[in-house]
């Protein structure tokens, strides 16, 4: 009974503990320049949360993290991010849109010296968006006519 009791217990904090592991993302003031400066972990984290979780298209920790991520990038002065081009070209679909978004910040925070090209980075968001789409388990349905779109802005050498 006490390792039945124990077992129980141990569930319990589990799952307070992985309740825990999602930010509140909605709960970060960006008011002013150094608000974006010292949230740039916390937008690298929000980026990597929506492409390395599964794809729920209704779900409040996926939406705050992108609405976070969205007026990180739309405010800080410290990175450059276009809307240009294949942004644009795959903007019919919201849902891609907001991993090509999330991969958009992810490259950028983690490539600081290669994403001032917008060329590169835009190379370099369209695979990591592929490769998130093409694995099921992220149970991304990405249409024909999008996917090519994407892998015509692949790197010439993948």
């Amino acid at each position: 009974m006490r390792k039945f009791l124990l077992l129980l217990s141990l569930l319990g904090f589990y799952n307070i503990t992985i309740a825990q592991v999602i930010y509140p993302y909605k709960d970060i003031k960006l008011e002013k320049p150094a608000d974006y400066k010292a949230t740039e972990k916390m937008a690298l984290s929000a980026a990597t949360f929506l492409i390395t979780t599964p794809f729920i298209e209704v779900d409040e920790a996926r939406g705050g993290a992108l609405i976070f991520l969205n007026a990180w990038m739309t405010g800080t002065k410290d990175y450059q991010f276009y809307f240009q081009g294949i942004a644009q070209e795959i903007s019919v679909d919201k849902n891609l849109l907001s991993l090509f978004v999330a991969a958009m910040a992810k490259y950028t925070l983690e490539n600081k010296a290669e994403a001032v090209n917008p060329i590169r980075t835009e190379q370099q968001t369209a695979k990591i968006v592929l490769t998130y789409c093409d694995d099921p388990k992220n149970n991304f349905k990405l249409k024909k006519k999008l996917r090519k779109l994407l892998e015509d802005h692949l790197p010439a050498n993948n």
